[in-house]
């Protein structure tokens, strides 16, 4: 009997996560670049390429859309594609976008750039139940918010759940390891064994900008092959249940 009621409770959870899969989820994947003055004009060209070109992987059809958003900043910042749902007839003008983002020098301001990130999904009608930042930088604020904690606080109260960082060069990461979220988060190097973002915040180091492209296509692809929003909570539950029914038959 026991085992019956187990062989129950999974069926009921495929099936639940089966229906739940059917039905369209909207996740936020916002942008914020670094266009400051270490980064140089050179380097730009190659951070606006690699993101640009790391968006083809994103698909454009299923049961997930993807609301995309990019903003950069150096002393100030703007918002350079303002957000929008990914799809295969935008793909093309988004890219463009994104390419023709002028480098402009300038101090270092994070804040600058993930406040206006979010400021601009806000007035789109506020972040998703899944929404994920990116932040790609060279280096650590000389302006603006200097507290990666308080930075992390602050945009995590306003609804992202993930933040994560690609680190761009050699430098001192404590910044941007108070500021990833879920946290406490880690350090990696390998593009290609990055841990889920929802669950795992991190820094991914890259050793020079002829390497950014290639690490953040990887990241995206991470990102889409993610399991469908809410399936693995709701098979957690399934699994809860499942350990509570044999604990009841136990006592």
């Amino acid at each position: 009997m026991q085992l019956k009621k187990i062989a129950i409770a999974l069926a009921l959870a495929g099936s639940t996560i089966a229906a739940g899969s059917a039905n369209a989820a909207v996740i936020d994947l916002g942008f914020v670049l670094d266009r400051s003055g270490s980064v140089g004009s050179g380097n730009w060209t190659s951070v606006t390429s690699g993101l640009a070109n790391a968006l083809a992987v994103i698909p454009t059809a299923g049961p997930n859309q993807y609301r995309i958003a990019v903003s950069s900043f150096a002393t100030t910042a703007s918002v350079d594609v303002l957000p929008v749902i990914l799809t295969a007839g935008n793909l093309a003008g988004i890219q463009a976008s994104i390419n023709a983002i002028a480098f402009t020098n300038g101090n270092t301001c994070i804040q600058c750039g993930t406040t206006a990130l979010t400021n601009a999904y806000i007035a789109d009608g506020g972040l998703s139940s899944s929404s994920l930042m990116n932040i790609s930088t060279d280096g650590v604020p000389n302006i603006g918010e200097t507290n990666g904690t308080t930075l992390r606080n602050s945009l995590t109260a306003s609804g992202w759940d993930s933040i994560s960082a690609e680190a761009i060069g050699n430098f001192n990461l404590s910044f941007l390891q108070a500021l990833v979220s879920p946290n406490p988060g880690v350090t990696t190097n390998d593009p290609n064994a990055l841990p889920n973002p929802l669950v795992q915040g991190f820094v991914l180091t890259v050793a020079n900008f002829d390497d950014y492209g290639p690490a953040i296509a990887a990241k995206v692809q991470n990102i889409v092959d993610l399991p469908e929003p809410g399936s693995v909570a709701l098979l957690g539950v399934a699994l809860a249940g499942i350990a509570g029914l044999r604990r009841k038959q136990a006592s």
